[in-house]
């Protein structure tokens, strides 16, 4: 139960980190650059399958807290989960040196991505791509909220990725520590 507790916690800490810090220091960028980052930091550290497990409440914790449309973080936080299993697959690159900037700029086109998502599921467009779409996108985003994002998200990476592994290695820690009392 302990485990438990600890995983809603720190879910919990990284939503209200974007909100009380990222949302209020940056109004303007509708992207939750946190916990994208989180969830593909997630992703590399943990693996797919097991990483369901904190994205899904780790999005709906967001989603209701945000007073957005509910799921929308979560439809574009799994398919990012597993886009980000598939490129550390196949890519087979080391979590350190080149590979992490490699996975930095990963999750900098993830709150691209996540940033061009709300812009088609919130504000009515069409899903068919055309050039009336892609100007209207660039017109509604300032140079700020688009890039932002971005660079922010390179910033925010390793930091997310050490405490998310360090939780992890606790973690694994606490799960040894219960199943040896057990017996």
């Amino acid at each position: 139960m302990k485990i438990f507790f600890l995983r809603l916690f720190f879910i919990l800490s990284l939503v209200f980190f974007q909100f009380s810090f990222f949302n209020i220091l940056f109004s303007r960028v509708s992207v939750p650059i946190i916990l994208i980052v989180a969830v593909v930091a997630w992703t590399l550290i943990v693996g797919f399958p097991r990483v369901l497990y904190m994205v899904i409440p780790l999005s709906i914790f967001f989603d209701i807290a945000s007073f957005g449309a509910l799921g929308a973080l979560t439809l574009y936080a799994v398919p990012l989960a597993y886009a980000t299993d598939f490129l550390s697959r196949r890519l087979l690159a080391e979590h350190h040196g080149m590979g992490m900037i490699l996975y930095a700029l990963f999750a900098s086109l993830g709150s691209f991505g996540y940033g061009v998502f709300h812009f088609v599921f919130t504000r009515g467009s069409s899903f068919l791509w055309s050039a009336e779409t892609v100007t209207r996108f660039f017109r509604a985003t300032g140079f700020l909220e688009l890039l932002l994002p971005i660079f922010s998200s390179v910033v925010f990476f390793p930091i997310l990725y050490w405490s998310i592994r360090r939780f992890e290695t606790y973690m694994s820690f606490a799960v040894q520590k219960e199943i040896l009392q057990m017996r």
